[in-house]
């Protein structure tokens, strides 16, 4: 087995040496075919491992299929089935060859479908910025549950500390029924919208009561 690693040296700092990224290029793709295990920098480092599906030089990364080697030795990197993962090579840190078939390893490599690969990195940046939008910033556990809740039903955002729901409902804090405003002739979606409030501010308050804390998170205090 192989083992590459790079040497962060001083706290913060990812960029490797031209030898460091050498010796890692050099390795890497001679190890096509190969089950590999590589781990990536921080500070999102994770470990992955699977077979090193290929190299590419334009994008200067490598595609690794983390699904479970083939049962068939006589299987070929092009037919078999996975679930890909696109690196960019100056993210790796420490790069391992866990096993070399050489037979595999001159086995002709398939044409990977960069833009399939590119459209699952999108979309899986898209669903983190969705996350992210759907965190209300500084405010309360219970008004976060409010919009989770609201959200499960309705088209619902946050627009700083209020509550947008169906763009026609805005809920400000302390998110009571009573919070709730809608333009003029708004006012059937108004009502629906503070009696689903009402709802669900009954089921946080019965499952905070349930837990022994207050609808915001705390422990109650002693009576």
């Amino acid at each position: 087995m192989a083992d590459v690693k790079r040497n962060p040296g001083k706290a913060g700092a990812t960029q490797p040496g031209a030898s460091e990224v050498q010796d890692i290029n050099d390795t890497i793709t001679s190890a096509i075919g190969a089950r590999v295990k590589l781990t990536t920098v921080a500070p999102h480092s994770q470990t992955l491992q699977g077979t090193l599906y290929t190299v590419c030089p334009v994008r200067n990364a490598v595609a690794l299929n983390t699904a479970p080697a083939p049962p068939n030795p006589s299987s070929t990197l092009a037919n078999h089935p996975g679930n890909y993962h696109i690196i960019p090579i100056r993210h790796i840190q420490s790069f391992e060859l866990i096993s070399l078939d050489a037979d595999a390893a001159k086995q002709p490599v398939g044409t990977i479908d960069m833009k399939k690969l590119r459209d699952r990195e999108e979309a899986a940046i898209r669903k983190l910025q969705e996350q992210e939008a759907n965190k209300g910033k500084g405010v309360t556990r219970e008004a976060q549950q409010i919009f989770d809740a609201l959200k499960r039903l309705l088209p619902t955002r946050w627009h700083e500390q209020q509550i947008v729901v169906s763009d026609s409902v805005i809920i400000s804090p302390p998110y009571t029924a009573n919070d709730c405003e809608a333009p003029k002739g708004k006012d059937q979606a108004l009502d629906r919208i503070r009696m689903i409030l009402n709802g669900e501010r009954d089921k946080i308050a019965r499952r905070a009561a349930q837990e022994g804390t207050s609808p915001a998170g705390n422990p109650r205090k002693g009576g």
